[in-house]
């Protein structure tokens, strides 16, 4: 008699004693927000090529070539609002798109004035550094590793 009794006891303090637990966790939206300085960015994972010509590793050409793919590539800074609003700053202009976490907090969402959108994965986000992954095809076939950190 007693153990039927114990059970849903055990069984509601450790459901307790999770949700407890994950309520004081900061969430993904909120440690995005802020300002992120660019402070590397690696193309991993790179496939032969299939014009042999072109070199990922002169990085100039491979550089133009992924700016004109990636929206946020030449971005130094960005900066992350509540109002899902990213700005991102560059050498000498100014960009604003709107950001949005999807999944689990592991897919950040990009769409500029022009309803393009991109999908990034967030493979590290702490309260100091930020890693975003993205997969890209062009004349070769890898991954982009950008590397931020907190301003």
């Amino acid at each position: 008699m007693k153990v039927k009794i114990t059970n849903p006891n055990i069984f509601t303090l450790v459901i307790t004693l999770y949700l407890t637990l994950i309520s004081f966790q900061e969430s993904p939206e909120s440690k995005i927000l802020g300002g992120w300085k660019e402070v590397s960015c690696e193309y991993e994972k790179v496939d032969s090529f299939v014009n042999s010509d072109l070199d990922y590793r002169s990085t100039a050409n491979f550089n133009q070539q992924l700016s004109e793919t990636i929206i946020f590539h030449n971005a130094e800074i960005l900066e992350f609002d509540d109002r899902e609003s990213l700005k991102m700053h560059a050498l000498d202009q100014t960009s604003i798109l709107n950001w949005k976490l999807k999944g689990r907090g592991n897919i950040l969402q990009l769409k500029n004035a022009d309803d393009r959108m991109e999908y990034y994965e967030i493979r590290e986000l702490t309260s100091n550094r930020l890693v975003i992954h993205f997969s890209f095809e062009m004349q070769v076939r890898g991954i982009v590793k950008m590397t931020f950190e907190k301003i």
